[in-house]
């Protein structure tokens, strides 16, 4: 017999005669070799075997995973021989770290086995793990190149594995029952989400099945199974993550994550959220894991792109067909114009983060059409107006509040220019079969007509497209540099256009609040925007209203040189209200001021609207003189 083969029978008969002892040990009531004062023989048989898997030995190693050893893989040295050898995984070959201790191991898959084997009888070694496996991560996440030591083949063979010990890891099951959650300990699961690519990987790899045909067809049988922990795990950590530190951070990355990997399809523009949202489109399995994962995203982390507005929006619109799910649509869209404000408040229109963004694109997407076919279709609903929690009367009241508070920002504005057709078709419908859908109309209108534009000398209506602004104040509209220029020489020069710091209130026309600046460029010219488009408006505005102002003025009985016409913008539809000037001002100082300068030939007008800037509700107010004989005219 050669020596070589001899010597290959001496060390496996060496390995079972030390696995035997072992167990022998476990099974007459040795708890664990090393820590056992009364065991010695446990204790060398428990060396052997650490001294055997250090070297690589391959008997040792199956036999130590087909029995239930007694001893501790921590305190025994196994866990850290065996997380010795996987951090080598990125700069060796396995057969160079074979060589280097003179082992035989087939497979480094058997460690990755040791180690899940290990987070199931010894729980207390997963904190140890979770901090030593950087290099293996690494390796195991790029399913591009698909390289574990150097190979594709280990890679392959250890996948599942590797799903299986991230999962073990972040996870626990609670004693006696059958219900997992996440691990309590957030030390060992901080650990875990340090290491760059594990939280995109594990997305991605939940869908393997629809996106990686490559790799389904490589693995074959064992793709169904890590698809299923790898969802789960995500799962786990959408619905407990903190928000202390970096929650909403890991939050985001996981909802903004591509579903495929951009290495091998740099065109998928589809996050995950979108995806969910997706299929809750066309399943009813765990549909209410799936909207609670939804909403935390969006409400959370603010995980709202292009592709989720149109998911919610396409479920709403075409593809609900019950009440129920159309309310939870509604409320989605709520999250997602609100970036997230608990809609309780939002409802209130006390919310600090209306998103001029998510707004615009939405109402592109089809958000009025899809609120209008709610009412048609769900109007009679006994939920509609009526219930306990949130009825989706008071949904859809919400969008439209929301629409307006942002009507004038320019994104908005030009979204609800671009959707002219559509709503004024739905306008035109002459049957209004109950208050729901007439309330709603006329808030359509009041939305409408802050997108409109009159000439400040000539009265005459104009498209976006026909408004010629000052050049010097930016705040006149006209329909043409004729007018212009007989508006310029009949007083506006001396008027609008010269700054309101020097002028009196009485005679100022302009925006007096907010009374400075932001410091800020990009909130300036933001801000210089909404003043634009909110000038553009007053006149409209102003000759719309003719009736309403003569009316109030008359019961006042009060000249109307004497009166402030006050409109606010932030309700929906907007409010007009005249008052005598002795009332509308707080101080006796402003009193005096206007009554030193106010002109008999006109009416004072103030409009009030919100804005967000930096992410801040703010007020925006503009004071505007118009000529008595414009309303006069305009009333007959």
């Amino acid at each position: 017999m050669g020596s070589s083969k001899k010597k290959g029978q001496q060390r496996k008969a060496a390995a079972k005669k030390a696995i035997s002892v072992t167990t022998e040990g476990s099974s007459s009531g040795v708890s664990g070799g090393i820590n056992s004062s009364s065991s010695g023989g446990g204790v060398s048989s428990s060396n052997k075997i650490v001294a055997k898997i250090r070297r690589g030995n391959n008997y040792a190693t199956k036999k130590l995973l087909a029995t239930t050893p007694g001893f501790s893989y921590e305190q025994s040295g196994v866990l850290s021989a065996v997380l010795e050898f996987l951090n080598r995984c990125e700069d060796e070959t396995f057969d160079v770290v074979m060589a280097s201790v003179g082992g035989d191991l087939k497979t480094p898959s058997l460690w990755l086995n040791i180690l899940v084997t290990a987070t199931f009888v010894e729980p207390s070694c997963k904190l140890q793990i979770a901090e030593n496996i950087g290099p293996l991560i690494s390796c195991m996440v790029n399913d591009t190149k698909r390289i574990f030591f150097k190979s594709n083949k280990h890679w392959r063979e250890g996948i599942v594995p590797f799903v299986n010990l991230v999962v073990n890891v972040m996870e626990s099951k609670s004693s006696g029952q059958n219900d997992i959650r996440m691990i309590e300990n957030m030390q060992i699961v901080d650990a875990m989400l340090q290491y760059d690519g594990l939280l995109s990987s594990t997305v991605q790899r939940g869908f393997w099945s629809e996106y990686r045909p490559d790799i389904v067809k490589e693995l074959r049988t064992g793709t169904p199974l890590i698809i299923f922990l790898s969802k789960r795990v995500i799962e786990l950590l959408v619905l407990n993550i903190g928000m202390k530190g970096e929650g909403r951070t890991r939050l985001f990355e996981i909802g903004a994550t591509p579903i495929v990997n951009k290495e091998y399809d740099p065109n998928c523009m589809t996050s995950y959220t979108a995806e969910l949202v997706h299929r809750v489109q066309i399943t009813e399995n765990q549909r209410h894991n799936v909207l609670g994962m939804i909403q935390r995203l969006i409400r959370d982390a603010d995980c709202v792109d292009k592709g989720v507005i149109t998911e919610v929006i396409d479920w709403g619109a075409n593809c609900v067909f019950n009440y129920d799910d159309a309310l939870k649509a509604g409320m989605l869209l709520l999250e997602v114009m609100y970036q997230g404000a608990d809609i309780v408040r939002s409802a209130a229109g006390n919310s600090q983060v209306l998103s001029d963004t998510h707004v615009a694109f939405a109402i592109r997407a089809g958000l009025i059409e899809m609120c209008m076919g709610f009412i048609e279709r769900f109007g009679e609903h006994e939920s509609f107006r009526y219930d306990n929690e949130l009825p989706m009367h008071d949904v859809i009241i919400c969008i439209f509040h929301g629409i307006n508070n942002v009507s004038l920002h320019n994104k908005t504005a030009k979204a609800i220019r671009s959707k002219m057709g559509n709503i004024e078709a739905l306008l035109r419908l002459e049957e209004v079969t109950n208050n729901d859908k007439e309330e709603s109309l006329l808030q359509i209108k009041s939305i409408v007509n802050l997108n409109g534009s009159y000439c400040c000398r000539c009265n005459k209506s104009l498209t976006k497209t026909e408004v010629k602004l000052c050049n010097g104040c930016g705040r006149m509209s006209y329909c043409s540099t004729a007018c212009q220029k007989d508006d310029w020489l009949n007083g506006h020069n001396d008027t609008c256009c010269k700054s309101f710091t020097s002028e009196l209130i009485g005679c100022f026309q302009g925006i007096y609040w907010p009374e400075e600046v932001p410091s800020d460029e990009r909130a300036a010219a933001k801000l210089k925007k909404i003043e634009i488009n909110m000038n553009m408006i007053q006149l409209k505005l102003f000759l719309d209203n003719s009736e309403t102002i003569l009316t109030q003025a008359k019961g006042l009985d009060t000249p109307l040189c004497d009166c402030i016409v006050k409109f606010d913008l932030r309700t929906c539809p907007l409010t007009v209200k005249v008052e005598k000037y002795t009332t509308a001002f707080s101080s006796q100082d402003d009193i005096e001021e206007y009554e030193e300068s106010r002109s008999k030939d006109n009416i004072t007008c103030g409009y009030t609207s919100n804005m967000y800037i930096r992410g801040v509700e703010e007020e925006l107010a503009i004071q505007r003189f118009f000529p008595h004989k414009w309303l006069k005219k305009q009333s007959k």
